[in-house]
Protein backbone atom coordinates (compact mmCIF):
# COMPACT_ATOMS: atom_id res chain seq x y z
CA UNK A 1 0.00 0.00 0.00
CA UNK A 2 1.45 3.23 -0.61
CA UNK A 3 0.83 6.76 1.29
CA UNK A 4 -2.73 8.06 2.29
CA UNK A 5 -5.51 8.98 -0.44
CA UNK A 6 -5.87 12.77 -1.28
CA UNK A 7 -9.28 12.53 0.08
CA UNK A 8 -7.16 11.27 3.35
CA UNK A 9 -4.70 14.18 2.71
CA UNK A 10 -7.20 17.12 2.34
CA UNK A 11 -8.90 15.63 5.59
CA UNK A 12 -6.07 15.75 7.59
CA UNK A 13 -4.93 18.91 6.18
CA UNK A 14 -8.28 20.52 6.53
CA UNK A 15 -9.03 19.05 10.04
CA UNK A 16 -5.34 20.46 11.34
CA UNK A 17 -6.38 24.05 9.93
CA UNK A 18 -3.42 23.84 7.62
CA UNK A 19 -0.95 24.03 10.75
CA UNK A 20 2.18 22.47 11.61
CA UNK A 21 1.12 20.78 14.74
CA UNK A 22 4.48 21.08 16.34
CA UNK A 23 5.26 24.21 16.09
CA UNK A 24 1.74 25.85 14.85
CA UNK A 25 3.26 27.67 12.06
CA UNK A 26 0.86 27.99 8.83
CA UNK A 27 1.85 25.24 6.30
CA UNK A 28 1.66 26.10 2.82
CA UNK A 29 0.66 22.98 1.51
CA UNK A 30 0.98 23.99 -1.97
CA UNK A 31 5.18 24.00 -1.48
CA UNK A 32 5.87 20.59 -0.95
CA UNK A 33 7.40 21.87 2.53
CA UNK A 34 5.59 19.98 4.34
CA UNK A 35 4.31 16.15 5.65
CA UNK A 36 2.03 14.18 7.07
CA UNK A 37 3.74 12.55 9.93
CA UNK A 38 3.11 8.71 9.78
CA UNK A 39 2.61 8.99 14.18
CA UNK A 40 2.77 5.22 14.48
CA UNK A 41 5.75 4.24 10.99
CA UNK A 42 4.79 2.69 7.97
CA UNK A 43 7.57 -0.03 8.22
CA UNK A 44 9.89 -0.47 5.55
CA UNK A 45 7.91 -0.87 2.48
CA UNK A 46 4.77 0.41 3.91
CA UNK A 47 1.96 -1.75 5.35
CA UNK A 48 -1.30 -3.50 4.07
CA UNK A 49 -3.14 -2.27 6.80
CA UNK A 50 -5.36 0.65 5.71
CA UNK A 51 -5.25 2.53 8.89
CA UNK A 52 -1.75 2.95 8.89
CA UNK A 53 -2.82 5.68 6.25
CA UNK A 54 -5.49 6.95 8.11
CA UNK A 55 -6.46 10.14 9.48
CA UNK A 56 -5.72 9.01 13.10
CA UNK A 57 -2.18 8.02 12.49
CA UNK A 58 -1.41 11.54 10.42
CA UNK A 59 -0.61 14.71 11.46
CA UNK A 60 0.32 17.28 9.78
CA UNK A 61 3.97 19.34 10.12
CA UNK A 62 6.49 21.49 8.37
CA UNK A 63 9.39 20.17 6.63
CA UNK A 64 10.26 17.02 5.25
CA UNK A 65 11.48 13.98 7.24
CA UNK A 66 15.22 15.73 7.89
CA UNK A 67 14.04 19.52 7.68
CA UNK A 68 11.89 21.77 10.22
CA UNK A 69 9.60 20.05 12.41
CA UNK A 70 9.35 16.80 10.92
CA UNK A 71 13.50 16.41 10.87
CA UNK A 72 13.81 17.67 14.43
CA UNK A 73 11.09 14.82 15.65
CA UNK A 74 12.94 12.02 13.36
CA UNK A 75 16.15 13.33 15.32
CA UNK A 76 14.08 13.77 18.88
CA UNK A 77 12.28 10.53 19.26
CA UNK A 78 11.62 10.13 22.82
CA UNK A 79 10.31 14.02 22.60
CA UNK A 80 8.26 13.12 19.70
CA UNK A 81 6.56 10.09 21.43
CA UNK A 82 6.47 11.64 24.65
CA UNK A 83 3.75 14.48 22.79
CA UNK A 84 2.24 11.07 20.43
CA UNK A 85 3.33 12.21 17.56
CA UNK A 86 5.44 9.20 17.48
CA UNK A 87 3.89 5.98 18.29
CA UNK A 88 5.09 2.46 19.18
CA UNK A 89 4.11 -0.92 18.23
CA UNK A 90 0.53 -1.44 20.51
CA UNK A 91 0.23 2.19 19.89
CA UNK A 92 -3.38 2.70 18.63
CA UNK A 93 -3.69 6.22 16.96
CA UNK A 94 -6.70 7.00 17.94
CA UNK A 95 -6.26 6.00 21.23
CA UNK A 96 -2.88 7.86 22.16
CA UNK A 97 -3.75 11.66 22.15
CA UNK A 98 -1.31 14.00 20.70
CA UNK A 99 -0.09 17.26 22.49
CA UNK A 100 0.01 20.03 19.65
CA UNK A 101 2.00 23.13 19.81
CA UNK A 102 -0.44 24.91 21.94
CA UNK A 103 0.08 22.21 24.71
CA UNK A 104 -3.60 21.11 23.86
CA UNK A 105 -4.09 17.23 24.27
CA UNK A 106 -6.48 15.75 21.24
CA UNK A 107 -7.50 12.16 20.17
CA UNK A 108 -7.43 12.05 16.52
CA UNK A 109 -10.23 10.01 15.21
CA UNK A 110 -10.71 7.66 12.75
CA UNK A 111 -12.94 9.93 11.16
CA UNK A 112 -10.91 12.44 10.57
CA UNK A 113 -11.97 14.86 12.99
CA UNK A 114 -10.58 15.31 16.44
CA UNK A 115 -11.96 15.86 20.30
CA UNK A 116 -10.13 18.04 22.53
CA UNK A 117 -9.38 16.38 26.01
CA UNK A 118 -7.33 18.92 28.32
CA UNK A 119 -4.32 21.68 28.10
CA UNK A 120 -1.34 20.12 29.62
CA UNK A 121 0.49 21.36 32.73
Amino acid sequence: MSGPTSKTRRMVIKRDESTCQWCGSHVDTSSGWYSLQHRRARGMGGSKQAWINGPANLITVCGTGTTQCHGYMEAHPIEAAGRGFRLGIGEHPDLTPIEDWSRCRWRLEVDGSRTALEVAR
